[in-house]
C-alpha cells in the first residue's frame, strides 16, 4: 500500500478518535495524569501491564492493588482519612460506602495493538497518548488518531502499512467496517473519497484512479449490486427523471449502459411507452409512432407516407449518421429486419405498407473496391441478409 492510499484511509476525524473504532467508555473515576506526572511517576509504575501488553483487548487501567502503593487504602474505613488521600471517594465520586462503586467500563477497541513491540523500539508512551501533564482523567480522547500512527506506518519504511496490521479483518481479506456502533467511512480529507450521499454518483473518478484502494474495504461483488442493471437503486436519479432523461441517453449512452441493459430495460419501457417498435414483428407499429416520435424530423429520408423529405441531408438528425457512429445504439431497439425494410435489394419489391423502394447501403464502387469481397469472405450470411439467389450482382462477387 502506497503512502497515499494509507494518509486517506479511515477515522482522521477532527474532532477526536474514532468512536467506531472506541466505543464510548464509562470511567466514573476521579483522577489527574498532571498531579502524578508533577511527581515524576512514571507511566508503568501505575500501568504495570502496558509494556508487556500484546493485544488492544488487555485491560491496562490500573488496579487498586498499584494504588495502595501511595495510598493507604482500607476497604474497612472508606473514610479513612490519611496524608495521602485514602478516601474511597477521592477516586470514586458520590459514592456513600454502600455496596459496590460504580464499575469502569471500557469496551474493546476494534484494531488490533501491540504495546510490546512499540516500547521495546523505545517509543515513549505520550507519542501516541500525547502530552498528560496537563489532562486530569485520561479518556477515549487521549487514544491515538490514524494521523498519528501514521507518522510511522507510511510507505512501509519504518513500520508495516498494510490495513491489516491494525484493522480488523474479514474472512475475505477486506477491512472490517460494520460495528455495533457504527460503520466506518473514509474521511475524504485528501481524496475526495467522503462517503456522502452524492457519493454515490461521484465516486467513479476515486475508482479508476486507484481500484485498489477501494478494494481494501469493497468486494467486487459490491459493486455488481449496482452495475449488473438489475437493481436500480432509488437515490440515483432524481425525482421525475423518466421525463428528462433522453438528453443525458443520447448524450452519453455509454453511461447508461454502465447499469442498464438496453435490449432489455430500455426496450422494454419504450415499448410499453409506445415509443419503441414492435420488436417480435420487426415492424413500426405506424399509429402510435405517429401519436409518440421518438426520432427527430428527418430521421429517415422518406416520412411514413413515403413523401420525400426536403432538405435532406446527412448530419447528427439523421439515422445513417448515428448509425455510422454507434451502431450499438440503434441494436438496443432495431433489429436487422428493421433495417432491411428499406435497406434491400433494390430488385426487390417495395415494402406496401411503408411505399419505400429499396434503397442501397452499399457506398458507390462497392464492388470495384474489394470491400464487398473481403466481407464476403470474413461472413457471407451477411450478405444473404438482403442477397438472394436471383441476385446477380451478388452472385458475381461471391466465390
Amino acid at each position: 500500500m502506497t503512502a497515499a492510499l494509507l494518509v486517506t484511509m479511515l477515522f482522521l476525524q477532527a474532532d477526536g478518535p474514532s468512536r467506531v473504532i472506541f466505543p464510548e467508555q464509562s470511567l466514573p473515576l476521579r483522577f489527574s495524569h498532571a498531579l502524578h506526572l508533577k511527581k515524576n511517576i512514571a507511566c508503568d509504575y501505575c500501568h504495570t501491564k502496558a509494556p508487556e501488553s500484546t493485544e488492544a483487548r488487555d485491560f491496562l487501567i490500573p488496579a487498586e492493588e498499584a494504588c495502595s502503593d501511595c495510598h493507604p487504602i482500607d476497604r474497612a474505613q472508606p473514610f479513612k482519612v490519611a496524608k495521602v488521600a485514602a478516601r474511597c471517594d477521592a477516586c470514586h465520586p458520590g459514592w456513600q460506602g454502600q455496596g459496590q462503586p460504580p464499575r469502569v467500563s471500557v469496551p474493546t477497541p476494534h484494531l488490533k495493538f501491540n504495546h510490546k513491540i512499540h516500547v521495546s523500539r523505545g517509543i515513549a508512551c505520550q507519542q501516541c497518548h500525547g502530552d498528560m501533564t496537563k489532562v486530569e482523567l485520561a479518556t477515549r480522547a487521549q487514544m491515538p488518531r490514524m494521523a498519528t500512527c501514521l507518522s510511522c506506518h507510511v510507505g512501509g519504511t519504518k513500520a508495516p502499512s498494510r490495513c491489516g496490521i491494525c484493522h480488523l479483518l474479514q474472512p475475505a481479506g477486506t477491512v472490517q467496517v460494520e460495528y455495533a456502533e457504527g460503520k466506518l467511512a473514509p474521511s475524504g480529507a485528501i481524496r475526495g473519497d467522503a462517503h456522502t450521499p452524492s457519493f454515490r454518483k461521484d465516486h467513479a473518478n476515486v475508482a479508476r484512479n486507484d481500484e485498489q484502494y477501494c478494494l481494501n474495504c469493497h468486494r467486487k461483488d459490491e459493486c455488481l449490486s449496482c452495475h449488473n442493471g438489475v437493481l436500480k437503486p432509488f437515490d440515483f436519479h432524481g425525482n421525475d427523471y423518466v421525463s428528462i432523461h433522453s438528453v443525458d441517453a443520447r448524450r452519453d449512452s455509454i453511461k447508461c449502459q454502465a447499469c442498464h441493459r438496453l435490449q432489455t430495460f430500455c426496450v422494454g419501457c419504450h415499448q410499453r411507452a409506445g415509443v419503441a417498435q414492435d420488436v417480435s414483428s420487426g415492424l413500426p407499429t405506424a399509429p402510435i409512432m405517429r401519436q409518440i416520435k421518438f426520432h427527430p424530423d428527418g430521421w429517415v429520408q422518406r416520412d411514413l407516407s413515403g413523401q420525400p423529405l426536403t432538405g435532406f441531408k446527412t448530419d447528427p438528425n439523421h439515422h445513417a449518421w448515428q448509425a455510422q457512429r454507434n451502431i450499438r445504439a440503434c441494436a438496443a431497439c432495431h433489429r436487422e429486419q428493421t433495417c432491411l425494410e428499406c435497406h434491400m435489394s433494390a430488385s426487390m419489391a417495395p415494402l406496401p405498407w411503408t411505399k419505400i423502394k429499396g434503397n442501397n447501403p452499399h457506398p458507390p464502387n462497392w464492388v470495384e473496391s474489394g470491400r464487398c469481397s473481403t466481407l464476403v469472405a470474413h461472413n457471407k450470411r451477411v450478405c444473404f441478409k438482403c442477397h438472394a439467389t436471383i441476385d446477380n450482382r451478388a452472385l458475381a462477387c461471391m466465390p
